[in-house]
């Protein structure tokens, strides 16, 4: 999904100070320059700042994000069992499959070894039973008296239903082996992925009070590299999609960047202190994970900026404009230019081709990144009178975005 961020120009920048653009005169060698303070005028910007790929009026959208490990692995002790034996310690690098810790089973041993008995004597029994049936049986068949021979066979219902009920006893004392004996075979808790000991809390710490299930006993992080954790505002959350390609910049030099893939988007949200240019504390946030494509440079819990990449970072010849600041009538274009005697004109331009990624077309003539435009508004007619306007802010900063003699600059926080 693409969103075509079309730049507009409030008056109300001026009263709340200049953020990232400013008002601007120019010295009485540029005089043709002046900008006007007319209730109908028209805020236009270098065509040097629009196509500057980002220095334009809220062009890219960007995210926080934070620098993680691939995957942490959480490990919980079992409610119920008591921790014999650890065999690493916080720092350790572990291989998968390795022996981290043990529980005690003297308990399920004793039990095991029970029920073996219990079983051995059922068997014992119940060889007893069928010989005393065999011979209750014989004498049945000598018998004469219809008593005798009723008694016998009730003697024989007896030992029977005897045996059955051992053979129950059986059953349920191997299916507790069988449950002993799994219990037993996994007291030796291995490691599922290589990585290295975070942490190891004390069975009887705060983290594991009472070594109930769910506590976290031990964490290891992922030695696979890192991966990147970014927040979006629930209104933008329509602005991202899995298999997105992004790019990724370091806060403190924008120049540092890495390219990655967004991998997973988080249907939960959570509070963050996530930073985007239309968040407000009266949404909520979600996060999404970026695969990176190379994490060298990278440091764990590093901030990093993330956007969409739509190709704002590819060098091309000539001068390409948003399309938000073209009419297009019939096969002609035009933009709204601030003339030398400072009013709005409708200007022909001749363009060439189209980027359908950035949306953008190829100027070919009649504009020069000097020129003032203005995108378009329903309200602009030809003759309004214009506020020049320059970007100055970045995240490195502050920086004139436009170069034009004797500029007059001031930047306020």
């Amino acid at each position: 999904m693409k969103k075509l961020l079309i730049p507009i120009l409030a008056a109300a920048i001026i009263g709340a100070g200049c953020g990232a653009y400013c008002y601007v005169n120019l010295g009485t060698s540029s005089a043709e320059r002046v900008s006007s303070d007319s209730e109908d005028a028209v805020y236009v910007m270098a065509v040097s700042a629009i196509t500057g790929y980002g220095t334009g009026f809220g062009t890219i959208e960007t995210y926080s994000g934070q620098v993680e490990v691939q995957e942490t692995l959480s490990i919980t002790l079992d409610s119920g069992r008591t921790l014999a034996e650890c065999f690493v310690e916080e720092g350790d690098t572990v291989i998968e499959g390795q022996k981290l810790f043990s529980y005690d089973t003297q308990d399920e041993e004793e039990e095991l070894a029970q029920a073996q008995l219990d079983i051995e004597q059922d068997e014992l029994e119940i060889e007893q039973l069928e010989k005393q049936i065999t011979a209750t049986e014989k004498l049945q068949a000598s018998y004469t008296d219809e008593d005798d021979k009723m008694n016998a066979y009730l003697n024989i219902l007896g030992y029977q239903n005897d045996i059955k009920s051992k053979e129950f006893d059986i059953q349920k004392n191997e299916l507790e082996i069988a449950s002993l004996q799994e219990t037993i075979d996994s007291a030796v808790v291995t490691a599922e992925m290589s990585g290295t000991v975070q942490s190891i809390h004390s069975p009887d710490s705060s983290e594991n009070s009472g070594s109930s299930s769910g506590s976290v006993y031990m964490t290891i992080l992922s030695n696979e590299g890192y991966r990147v954790r970014g927040t979006i505002n629930e209104l933008n959350l329509g602005d991202i999609e899995e298999g997105m390609a992004v790019i990724l910049r370091s806060r403190v030099h924008s120049s540092i960047r890495w390219t990655g893939v967004i991998t997973e988007i988080q249907t939960e949200p959570e509070e963050t202190d996530s930073y985007s240019s239309y968040e407000s504390a009266e949404t909520v946030s979600y996060s999404f994970y970026v695969e990176l494509d190379d994490d060298e440079g990278m440091t764990l819990g590093q901030h990093v900026t993330i956007e969409i990449d739509n190709g704002q970072d590819e060098t091309k010849d000539g001068l390409w404009l948003n399309e938000s600041y073209l009419i297009q009538e019939d096969d002609h274009y035009y933009v709204w230019l601030a003339n030398s005697s400072n009013v709005m004109e409708k200007h022909e331009v001749t363009v060439g081709d189209y980027d359908e990624d950035l949306y953008e077309y190829e100027i070919l003539d009649g504009l020069d990144a000097d020129d003032y435009i203005a995108p378009l508004q329903d309200t602009i007619t030809e003759g309004n009178p214009v506020i020049y306007y320059a970007a100055s802010a970045t995240a490195d900063g502050v920086q004139d975005a436009v170069s034009y003699e004797a500029l007059e600059f001031v930047y306020e926080e």
